[in-house]
């Protein structure tokens, strides 16, 4: 057990420490924007087959959830200045259902053309996450050494 707790517990803090930072990126130098949908690699028979529990045309990726796909979309979105741009998106969407055609995404201010549809609030939740991990995971082991 002291083995894990002394390989889980800085890895567990640097992953903790990276979502802090890309929170606190997205907050500083990205702003959000409406995107719209011009194509997804989800088809419609990947949907079908996901929705009915077959899954047997997409298959099972290490990215996939429980209930959950990993896709990846083409999106347009205009920037603050009213300029349009096209940029290549990775989101969850629910296994087997229609995504929406409109969400939210944040682009880089200094280069707009960079984009994601995961944004401060995915990060901060994540970091949420991995502390009570860290916390659980500190008082175990100072249940162990006591």
């Amino acid at each position: 057990m002291r083995d894990f707790i002394t390989f889980a517990a800085p890895a567990l803090t640097l992953g903790l420490l990276y979502c802090l930072y890309r929170a606190v990126t997205l907050f500083a130098a990205w702003r959000p924007a409406a995107a719209v949908v011009w194509a997804t690699d989800y088809t419609d028979a990947e949907r079908t087959d996901d929705f009915w529990g077959f899954g047997m045309l997409r298959g099972w990726r290490i990215t996939d959830g429980d209930n959950q796909r990993l896709i990846e979309e083409t999106v347009h979105y205009e920037d603050a200045d009213g300029e349009r741009h096209v940029a290549e998106v990775k989101r969850y969407v629910r296994t087997g259902w229609r995504p929406d055609g409109a969400h939210t995404i944040w682009y880089d201010t200094s280069d707009p053309d960079r984009a994601t549809a995961f944004g401060p609030g995915y990060w901060l939740l994540i970091a949420v996450a991995l502390g009570f991990a860290l916390v659980t995971l500190m008082n175990a082991a100072l249940k162990i050494h006591a």
